[in-house]
C-alpha cells in the first residue's frame, strides 16, 4: 500500500467516507439532470483520489488539510442551505432530523476530524495561530457570508 503504516487507517477512512459521500452525491445530483453538478462530481474526485495522497507526506499536508476543511465548509453551508430552502412541513424537531440534510452534515464533519487527526500525526504541537477551532469557525463564517450574498446578488 502506498500509504505510510501510521497513517493507513485514518487515511483510508477519509478516503471510504469521500467516496461514499461522492457516490451519495452523484446519484442524487446525476450529471444528466443539471450539469451544474459537474463541478460537486470534480471536486469530489479530488477529495477521492488526490487529497489522500496529499496527506501521505509532510511537505503536502497542510495543501490537503486545507482542501479538506474548505470543502468541508463548502459541503456544509450548500447543504444548510438546500435544508433551508426546502423545510418540511410540518415543522418538527423529527423532521428536521429526519428530513434535512443534518444528518449528512454531521457525517461531512468526520472527514474534518479525520483530516485534523492527520495533521496532528506530522504537526504534534499544532501550527501555532493557524488551524485553530477559532480559526475554522472565522472561517466558516466568511464563506458562509460570502455564500449568501453571492446567493442573493446573482439571483
Amino acid at each position: 500500500m502506498i500509504f505510510k503504516k501510521e497513517l493507513r487507517k485514518p487515511i483510508l477512512a477519509l478516503l471510504f467516507l469521500s467516496l461514499g459521500g461522492w457516490l451519495l452525491h452523484f446519484r442524487i445530483h446525476p450529471i444528466s439532470v443539471n450539469p451544474s453538478f459537474f463541478i460537486p462530481f470534480v471536486l469530489g474526485l479530488v477529495n477521492v483520489i488526490i487529497t489522500p495522497l496529499l496527506f501521505n507526506q509532510k511537505k503536502t499536508v497542510i495543501i490537503a488539510y486545507l482542501i479538506n476543511g474548505v470543502g468541508v465548509i463548502i459541503g456544509a453551508i450548500v447543504m444548510a442551505h438546500l435544508s433551508f430552502s426546502a423545510l418540511p412541513h410540518p415543522l418538527t424537531f423529527t423532521n428536521v432530523i429526519f428530513k434535512t440534510t443534518l444528518a449528512d452534515i454531521v457525517i461531512l464533519f468526520s472527514k474534518f476530524f479525520i483530516g485534523q487527526m492527520i495533521l496532528l500525526y506530522f504537526y504534534p504541537k499544532g501550527l501555532g495561530r493557524m488551524f485553530t477551532p477559532s480559526w475554522w469557525v472565522r472561517h466558516f463564517f466568511y464563506i458562509t457570508i460570502l455564500y449568501s450574498l453571492g446567493h442573493f446578488l446573482w439571483r
